[in-house]
Order: structure tokens, then sequence, then C-alpha cells
């Protein structure tokens, strides 16, 4: 993990000092869990990323993205056996998580040429994750470290040609190897729609 962090300073510092261009973004991430889907499947809208990308060349950038984001689903009242009986109550399931991930965006034109810039990225880093289950006034809870790998498509667009704002929206796919043997995750991924607004010094 220490290595993860040194290699993200480095980077960000890299692009800082030889990126004559950058951005950060902050954007809210719409977010739907596609692994065990039994337990949680609602899409959640408390969720966002927040992320500094400097050019390194016109048409590639690399940086830090930072995200999180609040599932939870609402289980009806159920009874459930336990060790010492059972328990009859309604149900609440929750999954917080956090992530931070090294990036690198490939766009498919040069910085200059266009208001409009579509990419392709790629980020790898880390991720934890919060399994959570509130019951009556009783919880279980369980929490894990992994691996994070996040592909994502987007789309920079500038208000104007000189303007320092601009809108970014984006698709990505979360895969990590957190997991769960309480809650039956082996592991966790899961689909986001972001958009939100970019700070360009371009």
């Amino acid at each position: 993990m220490k290595r993860f962090f040194l290699i993200a300073a480095v980077l960000v510092t890299t692009t800082t000092l030889y990126g004559q261009d950058k951005y950060i973004y902050l954007n809210i991430d719409a977010s739907k869990p596609l692994s065990n889907t039994s337990w949680i499947s609602d899409m959640t809208l408390s969720a966002g990323k927040l992320g500094f990308r400097g050019f390194i060349r016109p048409n590639f950038s690399a940086g830090l993205d930072l995200g999180w984001a609040n599932f939870n689903q609402y289980v009806p009242t159920e009874t459930r056996q336990t060790g010492s009986g059972a328990i009859t109550t309604d149900y609440f399931n929750y999954i917080y998580t956090y992530s931070a991930a090294v990036s690198g965006q490939y766009y498919l034109k040069d910085e200059d040429e266009d208001r409009l810039m579509p990419y392709v990225g790629l980020g790898l880093g880390a991720s934890t994750n919060e399994y959570v289950l509130y019951y009556n006034v009783y919880q279980d809870s369980e929490r894990s470290w992994g691996f994070l790998a996040r592909p994502e498509a987007g789309v920079l667009f500038r208000f104007t040609e000189r303007s320092s704002l601009g809108l970014m929206a984006a698709v990505h796919f979360d895969y990590t190897t957190n997991k769960s043997r309480n809650f039956g995750y082996n592991h966790f991924s899961a689909l986001g729609f972001q958009l939100g607004l970019i700070s360009m010094s371009f």
C-alpha cells in the first residue's frame, strides 16, 4: 500500500512539473453493483469522484483519482435463523466503498484541436469496502481491502475555447478483489456513470 501511494505522489509531481496543461474534476457517480446482486442490486447516486490529471503529451494524461460510494438496499420484515434462535425484523444492507487509483487517459484528439475531447483510460489502485447489515438495534459488519482495476471511457467539454471551466462525462467499470465471507462476496464490481465539472489550466 505504501508503494502505491509513493508511485501516485511521484506521478502527480511529474505531471505538475512537466505537464504544461492539467485539470481537476469533481463528479457525481451514479453506480450500480454487478456482483452478489441478491444482497444489494440498487443503483446509488450517493457516490462521487475527485481527481487530478496532467498532460504528459498532447493526447495523453495521467493522474490520481479518488472515489467513494454508499450502496444500500432495504429488505422488508422477515424471520431469520441465528445460532441462538430466530429474529423477525426488517433489514438494511449497506456497502461503504472508498478507492484511490493512479490513472492514464488517451485522448482521441489533441488538447488544442477542439472544445470536445473524447478519451479512453485505465485506473489501477486500491479499494476498501465495509459491508454492514443493520437490523433492529443491532449491526453486523466486515471490512476488506483489495486491488482495483477501472477501465473508463468519457469526454471533456470546455464551455468556450478559452474557458478554464467545462464538463466531464464518463462511464467506468470497477473490478476489485475485495472479499467478504460473511456477506457472500468473492470480489466486488460495479458500473458507474459520471457527470461533473472540470477546472482546466489550458
